[in-house]
């Protein structure tokens, strides 16, 4: 029993090594099939290779054909417009030999008609004088018949020129009469005066650019020394500033003037209205509004206006100092286009206010602008950084693949295991780099972008 042992193993020894031997056989059937396989699909690539050399040839020898066809019909169609060109200069002949015929035809045409307008006028005057002056005689009676009815119109337009001439003097008594009692109710009524002083003081600051509530307000009330202080109105200024204006309707003497008898009378008229308008401005100084206003909302001075610059002219003529003394006392007087060059003063530094306003909300959004722009920078310079990383990380990937992977699948080819006609197209690298974000003094030294290396 023990001299079987060696025996039997030696039997599952020869076994193993004859399964072994088997299973490479295996092997090696499964790798031939596979390598017939290979070579069949070589020999249809082959035989599809022949076949389109083969449509080839065809394409060549259509395209010979239709080459010589186009050769032929280029010059069909050269001997169609030789024969086109020959045709359009006997169609030019043709038409020159026409109108020579009609120009003949038109002068011999010509001259007949002319011979027989000049034989008519022959017989015309051979019948006398009396053919001659009939058409004038006839003229001079419709010239006669215009005249008159031209005379007949001017005595109509002269006599509606009459009625507008009487309306228009009824128009221009009614005026004097209406302007006569409007003279007699600013005389009679100082509140009528008043009313119509403030109305004109209100038209000159609209003309000035002004809006009422807006830019000034009418009828303030202010407590006084004395009492309750009423200015015809209080013009608002930039800055927070303001002025009062009042209203003074003072043409009682200066109406009388220009009713005097004569000029002496005249003259002690006008001096007593500038004697008049001096009153009233020391009445309105003894007010002292600059100190009853708070000093933040007024100026110190106070304009008197006076509804008419010839009234302020005339009392300036009669009183030399009055204007000083105004002044003197801070008061300003104005008539209408004073008053109206003082609005548009104020209108215009309303709008330098405005303006500068808006260059301090300018100035303000720039700084805003110029920290988010900084911001901004910061996170373009990180995008930057981050595209520079993805390129340098693209690089080291096509070095790699290039170096590591390429060399390997290149051997396919060597070893006949690849289409002879098939490459693998080599990545390309990234040469460019971004550009940083920097101030151009800094960009003028900074050397420029040099290209990232090829990665291992």
């Amino acid at each position: 029993m023990t001299e079987s042992i060696p025996y039997l193993l030696l039997a599952f020894a020869a076994i193993g090594v004859a399964a072994w031997f088997a299973y490479r056989a295996a092997q090696a059937q499964e790798a031939a099939a596979t390598a017939k396989a290979r070579f069949e699909g070589v020999d249809m690539i082959r035989a599809e290779r022949d076949r389109a050399v083969a449509e080839c040839e065809t394409l060549r020898a259509e395209a010979g054909r239709l080459g010589a066809e186009l050769a032929a019909e280029r010059g069909a169609a050269a001997a169609r417009q030789a024969a086109a060109e020959e045709q359009s200069k006997a169609l030019e002949s043709q038409f020159v030999a026409l109108a020579t015929q009609a120009l003949e035809a038109n002068r011999q045409s010509f001259l007949a008609l002319a011979n027989e307008s000049f034989e008519k006028h022959k017989a015309a005057s051979a019948t006398g004088v009396k053919d001659v002056i009939t058409p004038a005689q006839e003229a001079l009676t419709k010239l006669a018949a215009q005249v008159e009815a031209l005379e007949k119109s001017r005595t109509q337009d002269k006599a509606a020129l009459g009625e507008q001439m009487r309306a228009i003097g009824d128009t221009l008594k009614e005026t004097q009469n209406v302007t006569g009692k409007l003279v007699h109710a600013l005389r009679q009524s100082p509140k009528a005066r008043g009313r119509w002083g403030e109305h004109s003081l209100r038209n000159a600051l609209e003309m000035g650019g002004l809006a009422p509530r807006v830019d000034f307000e009418e009828q303030t009330t202010v407590d006084g020394d004395a009492g309750k202080l009423r200015p015809d109105l209080v013009i608002r200024m930039p800055g927070g500033r303001s002025v009062v204006v009042d209203s003074k309707v003072a043409f009682s003497a200066f109406l009388d003037a220009i009713e005097a008898p004569d000029e002496a009378a005249r003259e002690l008229l006008l001096k007593k209205h500038a004697s008049e308008l001096r009153n009233h401005m020391k009445a309105l100084a003894s007010k002292e509004y600059w100190k009853h206003l708070p000093n933040t909302e007024t100026v110190d001075f106070v304009v008197m206006y006076v509804p008419g610059d010839n009234l302020v002219h005339e009392a300036y003529e009669r009183d030399h100092a009055l204007q000083d003394d105004a002044f003197s006392n801070k008061i300003i007087i104005a008539g209408p286009s004073g008053m109206v060059a003082l609005a548009r003063i104020i209108a215009f530094g309303w709008r330098q206010e405005q303006s500068a306003k808006n260059a301090q909300e300018i100035a303000a959004l720039g700084r805003q602008l110029y920290e988010r722009l900084a911001v901004m920078g910061e996170h373009v310079g990180r995008v930057g950084k981050a595209i520079g990383d993805s390129v340098s990380r693209y690089n080291d990937l096509v070095g790699s693949l290039d170096t590591r992977v390429m060399v390997t699948a290149r051997k396919f080819k060597e070893l006949g295991a690849a289409d002879a006609g098939v490459e693998i197209p080599a990545p390309a690298q990234i040469e460019a780099a971004p550009r940083p974000l920097a101030p151009p003094e800094q960009l003028e030294l900074t050397p420029p972008p040099v290209a990232l290396k090829r990665g291992r």
